[in-house]
C-alpha cells in the first residue's frame, strides 16, 4: 500500500497525465495546465504546475 507522501510524489511526476484524464477541458500554457475548475468546466482559474519543485500542485 502507499503513503499519501509516495503517492503525491508519482502524481507529481505524472502530473501532465494526471491533468488530461481529469482535467480534459483545459490545455498546456507555459509550466501549467490551466482549467476553469476542479469540476472540469472551460477556462482560466485554475493552473496546475507540471514540472519543477511544485509539480503536481
Amino acid at each position: 500500500m502507499l503513503s499519501a507522501s509516495n503517492l503525491a510524489d508519482r502524481l507529481a511526476r505524472d502530473a501532465e497525465a494526471v491533468c488530461r484524464h481529469y482535467l480534459s477541458a483545459g490545455r498546456w500554457a507555459g509550466n501549467y495546465w490551466i482549467v476553469g475548475d476542479v469540476a472540469n468546466s472551460k477556462g482560466q482559474s485554475l493552473y496546475v504546475y507540471l514540472s519543477g519543485p511544485r509539480a503536481g500542485r
